[in-house]
């Protein structure tokens, strides 16, 4: 799991519970009069239309959250380029100085390793105009060590984008220019990634990512089963229903 110490802490408390563990209440209201210097009339806001839960960001594609508008833009313009990847001249990236510090340093273009790889944005962006998506399967089958992935991460370069960083100051866009060797050129652009707060992942986006992890799992009833359960999970009678489902055969995960 992500943060690992957060992580452990919620399964740790969830035990705690499990067993009939009970802990003070206000605890949130003592933490608050503990801020230096006290905030007068500060409370704890339980109005369920102003949780946070709402507005997060949830990804798309299982890469790094700051890689999701390259690799979106990547699988926007795979359908183009099919054919013609070997007479791809150069490709280049326009995003953010702070992300490109992050998953576009010289370790990113010889990543070694598969927790490398998925931070890596020419790798991650190669596999997305080869393969029109990018997905858990091919960093667990190697796909990011393939020849052709390499051979267009050798083609990438990477360099701040003035005109996003005017127009979103805190985004996570980018824009992708594809130069052929004929000199014709593709371009995107994604300002907002699918799946931020502020464009919301899609019902199909959505479904896709579950049955990319679930059918090897489950298999493809089996994560239909689960999807129909969870829609209609407010009126199902016995909970248990669905974590028999979720179990599946029991099998590992095979991918």
């Amino acid at each position: 799991m992500g943060l690992a110490a957060t992580a452990a802490d919620g399964v740790f408390a969830t035990r705690l519970a499990a067993q009939g563990f009970t802990g003070p209440s206000g605890t949130l209201e003592w933490l608050a009069s503990k801020i230096k210097p006290v905030k007068d009339g500060f409370a704890v806001d339980l109005e369920l239309a102003q949780y946070r839960l709402p507005r997060v960001a949830f990804k798309r594609f299982p890469v790094q959250i700051e890689l999701q508008a390259v690799v979106e833009a990547g699988a926007s313009l795979s359908a183009k380029i099919k054919g013609r990847a070997q007479d791809i001249r150069t490709i280049t990236v326009e995003t953010y100085p702070g992300i490109i510090e992050r998953v576009a340093d010289p370790a990113k273009f010889k990543p070694q390793t598969k927790g490398t790889a998925d931070h890596s944005l020419p790798v991650c962006l190669a596999m997305a105009l080869l393969d029109g998506d990018v997905t858990v399967a091919q960093f667990e089958n190697d796909r990011w060590r393939a020849q052709d992935v390499m051979a267009l991460v050798e083609k990438t370069s990477v360099k701040p984008a003035a005109a996003l960083i005017a127009k979103l100051p805190k985004g996570r866009g980018a824009n992708i220019e594809i130069v052929f060797v004929d000199g014709q050129s593709l371009r995107d652009t994604v300002e907002v990634p699918e799946g931020d707060s502020e464009r919301p992942l899609s019902r199909s986006s959505l479904e896709r990512k579950f049955m990319n992890f679930s059918v090897p799992v489950v298999g493809k009833a089996g994560a239909e089963r689960v999807m129909s359960l969870v829609d209609g999970l407010e009126e199902l009678k016995d909970v248990r229903e669905l974590t028999l489902a979720l179990k599946g055969a029991g099998k590992p995960n095979p991918i």
